[in-house]
């Protein structure tokens, strides 16, 4: 075995082996069981692997530009490259070769290489295939940004196969495992060079992958969800100012603290109606505030040109929008009154609908007030760092940075409109089990379902906590909740492992 050039690592010491990691074992297996009429034996196969992750504050407040403090899962996708002799490209899915569903799709490099983003888009769009642009995705994207060439006869074809353990629809980015897993293989494979001195440095494969997210999947997601897939720690919260995207050195959780996410089984998508309508109102009440100064200006004999917040929504103090604007933003407005009086928004993955009432000043409070919440909740963080075990000034800055992740639900359902019945359950569950060594928990990513986040002791009494939550979940509501434990190593901090035959 041979381990391809490793990263400039911000670590000291070794980085994880990546082949002892869920669920590449399980990968390789069933390579060499499974597909052998497709990876051949005596051949190099190439391995990459990138986590799932739990949104614990901050959430659909990227796309305005918020801080977001993320962690990472231990469910990760793990992806196989091997090399072909042809210029075909064939992806494999385990996953749904296991749910009995088309599981492979083809396509020659010189046929991507003349795709556009747009057609590819449009050709993977239908039953059975659109599982495809994840993959095929990553490397359309890095020919069209000029990282490879797939025209070039010396890039050979492969064979990529992908199994994830990443729950789909629990709000956890199961696509965004899939697609840094695959890019960062894909590069690893193709010669291009990754460093923290750049030009491809995390944020780039972020970016990246988030360019095959929006534009070949067609799901209008920021960029956290990749940033923290691709370069989050184990045990730690990724710090990431999304304007558009700003590393932080990443939140260390004080002594004997987890954040924990607990699975309520209800599916939900980034791609879903609301997250879209919520996205595309947020972004309409920006538009609005710009043109409310600028009319401030007019009225007061100056022209007021650009934007104070910078493009983010997130960078407007809370005292300001109440004092001078919220007063202004309608509770709804239909879309073509909009577009009537204000035009489009800045927004490049929605676009505003005239047939469609948008929930603007609610969207916009979400966004201020969540923007100020997650500040808030790192400093409380921060503060319970500083501070001994059994200082009641400690469980204090806990409490508060609990109770944070409460006010933080309670807006999804209120103002985003991004709740559901089921995470209430979860969430009023926890703050019953506070005494217990639990100290807050909210909805987490698109909302609408999916992962309850958790700040949680590392307690045997925590741990029995939880169980008791899982077993009151069910009998509430008739659903299995799963939880989700521990953390592992982002994809950058491992990168890809060759094994030789």
């Amino acid at each position: 075995m041979s381990r391809s050039k490793p990263p400039i690592l911000p670590t000291t010491g070794p980085a994880p082996d990546l082949l002892n990691l869920e669920p590449v074992p399980d990968l390789l297996r069933r390579v060499r069981s499974e597909l052998s009429a497709s990876f051949v034996a005596g051949r190099p196969i190439r391995v990459s692997r990138a986590p799932g992750r739990l949104d614990v504050m901050g959430g659909i407040a990227d796309y305005p530009g918020s801080l977001v403090c993320e962690a990472t899962l231990d469910r990760a996708a793990a992806v196989a490259i091997q090399r072909r002799e042809d210029r075909q490209v064939q992806i494999i899915s385990l996953n749904l070769l296991d749910e009995n569903q088309p599981f492979t799709l083809t396509m020659a490099l010189d046929d991507l290489a003349r795709t556009s983003i747009d057609m590819l888009r449009g050709e993977l769009d239908e039953p059975g295939r659109r599982w495809g642009g994840y993959l095929l995705g990553c490397l359309a994207v890095l020919h069209e940004q000029g990282l490879v060439d797939l025209r070039s006869q010396d890039v050979s074809g492969m064979n990529v196969a992908l199994l994830s353990t990443v729950p789909l629809g629990a709000g956890v980015s199961s696509s965004a495992a899939i697609e840094v897993a695959t890019m960062i293989g894909l590069m690893d494979e193709l010669g291009i060079a990754r460093s923290l001195a750049g030009p491809v440095d995390p944020m780039r494969v972020a970016s990246l992958c988030q360019r095959v997210e929006n534009h070949v999947v067609g799901a209008p997601c920021g960029i956290m969800d990749q940033a923290t897939s691709c370069y989050g720690q184990a045990g730690e919260l990724l710090r990431l100012v999304c304007q558009p995207h700003e590393l932080q050195p990443s939140l260390k959780l004080p002594a004997g603290i987890r954040a924990i996410g607990i699975n309520s089984n209800v599916k939900h998508s980034v791609g879903g109606g609301q997250y879209g309508i919520t996205r595309c109102a947020a972004f309409m009440g920006h538009k609005m505030i710009l043109d409310k100064i600028a009319e401030i200006g007019r009225a007061g004999g100056r022209e007021l040109n650009g934007d104070p917040m910078n493009g983010y929504l997130a960078n407007l103090p809370v005292d300001d929008y109440k004092r001078m604007f919220r007063q202004f933003l309608p509770e709804f407005m239909n879309g073509g009154e909009f577009l009537q009086k204000h035009g489009q928004t800045i927004d490049t993955a929605t676009r505003v609908d005239a047939s469609i009432d948008y929930p603007v000043q609610h969207a916009t409070d979400h966004h201020v007030l969540e923007a100020m919440r997650v500040r808030n909740f790192v400093a409380h963080i921060t503060d319970a760092d500083t501070l001994a075990p059994g200082d009641p000034k400690r469980k204090l800055a806990l409490d508060k940075a609990g109770h944070l992740m409460y006010a933080s639900h309670l807006s999804y359902t209120n103002e985003a409109m991004l709740g559901a019945d089921e995470c209430d359950a979860l969430v009023d569950l926890v703050r019953a089990s506070e005494p217990e060594g639990l100290y807050g928990a909210k909805i987490t990513g698109g909302g609408s379902g999916g992962t309850v986040a958790v700040l949680a002791d590392i307690s045997p009494r925590a741990d029995v906590a939880i169980e008791k939550i899982i077993r009151l979940y069910q009998q509430k509501t008739g659903r299995s909740a799963e939880a989700f434990l521990t953390s592992s190593p982002g994809a950058w901090h491992v990168g890809s492992v060759v094994i030789d035959p």
